[in-house]
């Protein structure tokens, strides 16, 4: 039983931590002052989970339902535009699979653990306000971000399952945005690094080597706030040792994904996203469904 607890544990952080590793258009865009938004967002994610070749388990599926409030403010940083995000999720996990040929499956449901981002524009995106925003024109943008999950979520040490995963993780990246009459190039690379897990079913000690991640997306503009974009995002590393000991579960995943955004009406917005993976060596390998609705103020 405790072995299976084990196996269980790892699914879920794959699991719940695929989705921090997904394709996002328009990461760096300029965003006026004292802007704010509103946003609540459901995805659902389904498909295969894969374990390196030492855990006896086949045939693993996962399936996550996830519901996001965010709220984002625009601000000047150095004369710069910038946007600070805060974002909780409440998520409920399924798993299911064979383990040593018999059926194995767990649920969990809870908040997450909860995301503060800040996004900086360094170059190509000067501080304006509302009235003046109208005039700006993009053409390139660098800029970069941190992101800091925190280990609030639920997190239950003697359970298959858990939504939170009890460690933190930082993820930081640089951008290019560059912008040609209607279409929008944009490329990225960063590193997801996690603190430590030392309560995995008890006492026992999780690491994991950073992550490495390269995004690149591809948008087409119809109208203002309308909009179709096309990415991917490549995930290498992730090694992880459990009590000290190494585990062969480096990561070397890709994703692809659409979006579509377009306005409902003036400072109402929805987008749909589909996202899913092309390969994925160790982790999960999800087809992804969301929508979000925003409003600014």
């Amino acid at each position: 039983m405790r072995f299976r607890t084990l196996i269980f544990v790892y699914a879920a952080l794959y699991c719940i931590e695929s989705e921090a590793n997904d394709v996002e258009p328009r990461l760096y865009t300029n965003v006026p002052v004292g802007h704010n938004f509103i946003s609540v967002a459901y995805s659902s994610s389904d498909g295969e989970v894969t374990f390196d070749s030492s855990i006896p388990v086949e045939d693993a599926e996962g399936n996550v339902d996830t519901l996001v409030l965010s709220y984002s403010r625009g601000l000047n940083i150095a004369g710069k535009s910038a946007l600070l995000t805060f974002a909780v999720p409440y998520a409920d996990v399924r798993l299911k699979g064979l383990l040593f040929g018999e059926p194995a499956s767990g649920q969990r449901q809870g908040f997450g653990d909860p995301r503060v981002r800040l996004a900086v524009n360094l170059y190509g995106a000067p501080s304006t306000n509302l009235k003046d925003f109208s005039s700006y024109q993009q053409k390139t943008i660098v800029g970069a971000s941190i992101s800091v999950g925190m280990p609030f979520g639920r997190y239950l040490d003697d359970k298959l399952l858990n939504v939170g995963t009890n460690r933190w993780n930082i993820i930081g990246q640089l951008g290019v945005s560059h912008r040609v009459n209607r279409w929008t190039f944009e490329s990225g690379i960063g590193i997801s690094w996690y603190s430590d897990n030392d309560e995995v079913v008890g006492d026992r000690r999780l690491e994991q080597d950073p992550i490495g991640l390269y995004r690149g997306t591809i948008l087409y503009h119809f109208t203002p706030g309308f909009w179709v974009g096309m990415g991917v995002i490549y995930a290498n590393g992730g090694n992880t040792k459990l009590d000290g000991i190494k585990r062969d579960d480096r990561q070397k995943n890709w994703r692809t994904g659409i979006a579509v955004s377009f306005p409902l009406r003036r400072r109402h917005n929805i987008q749909f996203r589909v996202t899913e993976g092309v390969t994925a060596r160790v982790g999960a390998d999800f087809l992804t469904f969301s929508a979000a609705y925003t409003i600014s103020f």
